[in-house]
């Protein structure tokens, strides 16, 4: 964590889910603002993507915030499914805009997702994640973390008593694209990794 100085800003441009331009003013809108800041100390240079999302006249929110450089030592969220990547987005707006129980629905949600993806067996969702174990998808501790996720989901829904923290719903997040990550993103990268080896073998042949 350092303190920068802004020395420039940009848009990337808005997108607004309005049908016709009469409805524009009153429509959720998506878009991307971009920084260009230096180092009050060493003066290096970092580029920050910071995403909104809003009403006209009503909030705007910031949804999301990413470090384009230096590059971050986190592992990038992607080869989603649309619907897995929908939920998972659903989550980090729910949090940014401080809902926390729609947070952890959508957290659990995801879940859902991920256990239609891989045609998890079971009557209900504890089934579909021991399901999931079993196959080989996960291991013991990511099931642990989908029960957990699962739990907390649970109580969002049906405890109308349950109150949600920040730090439970921070937790969820984080653990719910710890696994998206696992099953998806990593899967992927290791398959294309593999690939890469194979061929490169058999040229070497």
């Amino acid at each position: 964590m350092v303190e920068t100085e802004v020395i420039a800003k940009g848009s990337g441009g808005f997108r607004s889910d309005a049908v016709n331009p009469i409805d524009e003013a009153n429509s959720e809108y998506h878009g991307d603002i971009y920084y260009i800041s230096l180092c009050s100390r060493c003066k290096q240079a970092f580029i920050l993507r910071q995403s909104l999302y809003g009403v006209p006249g009503e909030f705007e929110t910031i949804t999301d915030e990413t470090l384009l450089y230096p590059s971050e030592s986190k592992l990038p969220v992607e080869y989603l499914p649309p619907l897995a990547r929908s939920a998972y987005e659903q989550a980090l707006k729910s949090f940014s805009a401080s809902l926390y129980e729609p947070c952890v629905l959508m957290c659990r949600k995801s879940l859902e997702v991920v256990c239609k993806t891989l045609n998890a067996k079971g009557s209900n969702l504890y089934g579909r994640l021991e399901s999931l174990k079993e196959n080989g998808h996960i291991d013991k501790r990511l099931l642990a973390w989908a029960h957990e996720i699962r739990a907390i989901g649970n109580e969002a829904a049906h405890d109308i008593e349950s109150e949600i923290r920040k730090e439970d719903a921070r937790d969820s997040l984080d653990l719910t694209e710890a696994i998206l990550i696992y099953i998806f993103s990593l899967t992927r990268r290791f398959e294309s990794f593999r690939e890469r080896r194979n061929k490169s073998n058999k040229n070497q042949a």
